[in-house]
């Protein structure tokens, strides 16, 4: 029998951890189930080009097994489904690439393990987040453009642009700074490489994609 995709949610494996967040881009809480699908989970809601973003919600239907979709997007018209190699073996690796490319799908499948150089920016990507969660309420359109322009005539670093967004807006002005990268009108230098700080340059992006 052909392989083929339900929308079934099929739980947490045997063993494995489960790391419970909020995404921005589904308006809901979602569930991933090792730390290298986390951390690219946290990439998506950075990336203003993916959407479609489920967590968990699918599965693929192979003959001898069923495989959980750990993240599927869709990004410049193409879907992309991402796999966690605690659930593939190399039989059934064959057969989800054999499926993904009858459907033009682009597969990618995680390791068990998160690569050491990718750390520094995860943590960047889920403190911003966690700022974002804390204070989503906030995050009007008029609130949003107010913090754009005021950042805009701000420029430097976070640290001044904050300090000048804290008088209207207390302690949501992180968050509606790091909502606008997340949206991908803000851009903050050297976030792969260095732990976010006030002394961490930014800079205005003028074209939107939201």
């Amino acid at each position: 029998m052909a392989a083929f995709i339900t929308l079934e949610a099929r739980g947490r494996p045997a063993g494995a951890p489960e790391f419970l967040a909020y995404s921005p881009k589904q308006n809901t809480q979602v569930r991933l189930y090792c730390r290298p699908s986390f951390w690219r989970w946290a990439g998506l809601e950075f990336n203003p080009f993916a959407t479609e973003v489920l967590v968990n919600q699918a599965t693929l239907n192979l003959e001898s097994k069923k495989v959980s979709v750990a993240i599927q997007y869709e990004m410049h018209g193409v879907l992309h489904f991402i796999f966690s190699r605690r659930e593939v073996t190399e039989n059934t690796e064959a057969e989800i690439i054999e499926y993904c490319d009858s459907c033009d799908i682009k597969a990618e499948f995680l390791g068990a393990k998160c690569l050491s150089e990718e750390q520094t920016y995860a943590e960047n990507l889920l403190c911003m987040l966690s700022y974002i969660n804390k204070y989503r309420e906030i995050f009007t359109e008029k609130n949003l453009e107010f913090a754009f322009h005021s950042i805009d005539r701000s420029k430097g670093a976070i640290s001044n642009s904050v300090n000048d967004l804290q008088a209207r807006y207390g302690e949501g002005a992180a968050a509606l700074l790091f909502e606008l990268v997340r949206r991908g009108r803000v851009g903050l230098f050297d976030v792969r490489c260095k732990r976010i700080s006030g002394l961490t340059q930014l800079d205005v992006i003028r074209v939107r994609h939201e």
